[in-house]
């Protein structure tokens, strides 16, 4: 019922889109040659009339209008042609008629007969109102050549749009599957990524708002517990998103694993030396390299050492904000990213602080404050962001996410998600 439904609304559309473009110097042509102008302007009004009327109709009803339309209107169009005599060109109008036959039926093959009928019907009318035979074969003809040329045109759009419908299949199937691959691979990241329960468990003040722009992120975060004293966290923001920044992620996860775990090195800067060296190798980044991959990423790692009250940060081009006392102190950290093409020595600097209770640190890629919106569709910026920290310090640390993640959704409002973002809090 459905289906019908469109096919009579497409049907509408298009006799008032189209029909009027070869209505109309039709029309004016047989009203301008007619011997009776005035009734052939009537019919001529009545005609398209007639047929719009029972579109609504059946449009209102669910039915199929195309042997009513044809039918109506070929009853109407003798008489059309009737008073405007032989020297008027009123059998053109059955050209109109024919491309309406091959839309207004189910089966296209109906209206080829019903107009090729009409048109051998005209031929013989016209013979009958005095026009020559020569003339009257010749209106046959032409318009029994227009169907058989429509036709053809007709069979071939037919043809194309199965086409496109086999090729629309077809691209649909292989979205799917890879749907379901980067599906699949979604649950591949989330088991390399660490338990966001088990921080929680160890780290009851603290919170981490993720959300990938697409299925998967190249965003990432890691964390290790050294001892029942210490702790190391990684907020990590790799080149790229989707499935190239998402591979990104899985290398830069192994390779903090080996590191840390693996190779037991602790210090931050350098965890920081040995990640970019090993990043190098694995993307084979050294110089002249035919398979030279330029991916990298930049990263922020703390290690807390819980019973001195130790913090130390470690950064790669991400900046680490601590809120104490309602003031912010923000670490930019180095300015050289890990991985990428071999530049010469980079450096990693270490800073240490002692913390105290009531500190909040804050570490984020730059998807949060790049995202677009607000009134003026700007970024969201990494000033509105250490405002937004500085203002909602004083909630509890899961209230402190649920601002961060509503203030987002609002400043975002109906725009594309521009970027991965990764937001994590922990309180001391």
């Amino acid at each position: 019922m459905k289906q019908k439904s469109n096919n009579i609304k497409e049907q509408w559309n298009f006799i008032f889109k189209v029909f009027p473009l070869v209505d109309l110097p039709f029309n004016i042509l047989a009203i301008y040659s007619s011997n009776n102008w005035l009734i052939t302007l009537v019919l001529a009004l009545i005609i398209p009339i007639v047929a719009s009327s029972i579109l609504y109709f059946s449009e209102k009803k669910n039915f199929q209008p195309g042997y009513l339309i044809l039918f109506i209107n070929g009853l109407l169009f003798f008489p059309y042609m009737y008073y405007s005599g032989t020297q008027s060109p009123t059998w053109l109008t059955l050209i109109n008629m024919t491309v309406g036959s091959f839309f207004m039926f189910n089966n296209y093959k109906v209206g080829q007969f019903f107009m090729s009928f009409l048109s051998i019907v005209t031929g013989v009318f016209f013979y009958w109102m005095g026009s020559s035979i020569e003339y009257a074969v010749m209106i046959a003809f032409i318009n029994l050549g227009f169907i058989i040329l429509f036709n053809r045109a007709y069979l071939y759009m037919q043809l194309q749009q199965s086409k496109i419908e086999e090729k629309n299949k077809e691209i649909a199937s292989k979205s799917k599957d890879i749907t379901d691959s980067i599906n699949y691979a979604k649950r591949i990241q989330h088991a390399v990524l660490p338990q966001e329960e088990s921080i929680y468990k160890n780290l009851s003040s603290s919170f981490i708002f993720y959300k990938p722009k697409d299925i998967v992120s190249g965003d990432f975060f890691w964390y290790y517990e050294i001892n029942k004293d210490e702790f190391i966290f990684v907020c990590a923001d790799c080149t790229g998103h989707g499935v190239p920044g998402a591979f990104m992620t899985v290398i830069g996860s192994s390779l903090l694993n080996q590191t840390v775990i693996d190779n037991k090195v602790n210090k931050p800067s350098t965890i920081l030396f040995e990640l970019d060296r090993q990043i190098n190798f694995t993307l084979k980044q050294q110089e002249n390299s035919v398979l030279t991959v330029q991916d990298g990423m930049d990263l922020t790692l703390i290690k807390v050492n819980k019973l001195t009250r130790e913090l130390i940060i470690a950064s790669a081009k991400r900046p680490v904000i601590l809120v104490r006392d309602k003031k912010i102190q923000e670490f930019k950290g180095s300015k050289f990213s890990l991985g990428g093409m071999l530049t010469g020595t980079k450096v990693f600097e270490e800073t240490i602080i002692n913390y105290k209770a009531g500190d909040y640190l804050y570490m984020f890629t730059d998807g949060y404050v790049d995202q677009f919106g607000g009134q003026s569709e700007k970024k969201f910026s990494s000033k509105r962001l250490r405002d937004l920290l500085l203002e909602i310090n004083n909630n509890p640390i899961t209230k402190q996410k649920e601002v961060l993640v509503d203030s987002l959704k609002n400043w975002q409002g109906s725009l594309e998600q521009v970027d991965d973002i990764l937001v994590i809090g922990i309180g001391f």
